[in-house]
This record gives C-alpha cells, sequence and structure tokens, in this order.
C-alpha cells in the first residue's frame, strides 16, 4: 500500500511555479520511498511523472522538470545518446590503454 501526503505549499513557492508551468502538476511526499514525487492530474490512469532525486523542494526541482517536460524530449534524448556515446568511447579508451600496456608487459 503506497503511503504518501500531497504538498500544498512551501517556503520557496516551488509548488505554485510548478503549476505555472502546468496547472495539473502536484507534488506528493512518499512515505515508503522518502522522496518527492511530481504528479500529473491530467494523466489518464496514473498521474505519476517523475521522483525528484532531492532532499528538499528548490529551485533544482524547476529546472528538472522543465527539462524533462514531453515537448522537450527529443531534445533531451539527444543529450542522452551524446553521453552514452561519451561513455562508450571512455570506456573503449580504457580497454584499449588496458590491452596495449599488457601487451608491452610480455
Amino acid at each position: 500500500m503506497k503511503r504518501s501526503f500531497e504538498i500544498y505549499s512551501d517556503c520557496q513557492d516551488i509548488i505554485k511555479r510548478l503549476r505555472e508551468i502546468d496547472k495539473d502538476y502536484f507534488v506528493l511526499y512518499n512515505l515508503d520511498r522518502n522522496c518527492f514525487e511530481l504528479h500529473n492530474r491530467a494523466q489518464i490512469n496514473d498521474t505519476f511523472c517523475l521522483s525528484l532525486p532531492f532532499e528538499y523542494l528548490d529551485e533544482r526541482v524547476i529546472d528538472l522538470t522543465l527539462k524533462t517536460l514531453s515537448v522537450k524530449r527529443d531534445e533531451l534524448i539527444k543529450e542522452l545518446d551524446a553521453e552514452n556515446e561519451r561513455l562508450v568511447k571512455a570506456k573503449t579508451r580504457t580497454i584499449l590503454n588496458d590491452v596495449e600496456a599488457r601487451l608491452y608487459e610480455c
């Protein structure tokens, strides 16, 4: 059973600012996972949007919400692809350097 409660206001007006982005946004605090969650009442079947990886509601919540908006999906996918490609190249470089070092050990 999911235990959570809705956050209606906060000292930095993050909830208010989220509603300026989308009037259907609301924030729950999930007691089972000890985290904040962003939800949207307009979504069919399930209101959940994302878990907020922050201990407090602050400007980072707004930044993350704006970054993950569905209208920015293509931009986010490009960023993720670029980061994955960078990680693959770094891992490949590490493996090649290791192999080269082993060849010279012989």
